[in-house]
């Protein structure tokens, strides 16, 4: 999750796993190269198998934070599913660390909006960085709040 666009106007906050989804897509047609001549069964079902995989995993979710409109506009995209909704910024209670263990026990996290009717998830998986978005949700919050950011206050 990264701050993708930072205006006075608007705030965009994109997280998402296309990064992984173009390596596996890379190996998908780069094993191509090899499938093709052989013309081996296994090979084209191992190629399908990564071409799938680069499907499912392009998962992304994007806020647009509008200090204009004062209000945050969402937008999230996996395999089987488009979502989209927006929150204005007096609804926002809070931004908070969802977590949840993974393995060894270590946890993971993510971010999420908090209102007083629901709470948007702000990514469709976690990290196990705890701290990387702490610097994040305060400027999320800053923004809401003050209609800037923390780094543009300080300049």
């Amino acid at each position: 999750m990264h701050i993708a666009r930072q205006t006075p106007r608007e705030l965009v906050v994109v997280s998402g796993t296309r990064w992984l989804s173009a390596i596996v897509g890379a190996a998908a047609v780069g094993s191509l190269y090899f499938v093709v001549p052989r013309r081996e069964v296994m090979g084209y079902v191992v190629t399908a198998f990564l071409a799938l995989f680069a499907v499912i995993m392009d998962l992304r979710k994007t806020f647009t934070f509008d200090a204009m409109q004062r209000v945050v506009h969402w937008k999230g995209r996996t395999i089987l599913k488009a979502e989209a909704g927006e929150v204005p910024f007096d609804a926002i209670l809070d931004i908070c660390r969802q977590s949840q263990p993974a393995k060894n026990n270590e946890p993971v996290y993510r971010l999420a909006i908090v209102t007083a009717q629901a709470t948007v998830p702000m990514a469709y998986t976690y990290n196990g960085q705890p701290d990387a978005y702490s610097t994040l949700r305060t400027e999320i919050l800053s923004y809401v709040r003050n209609g800037t950011t923390a780094k543009q206050t300080d300049a």
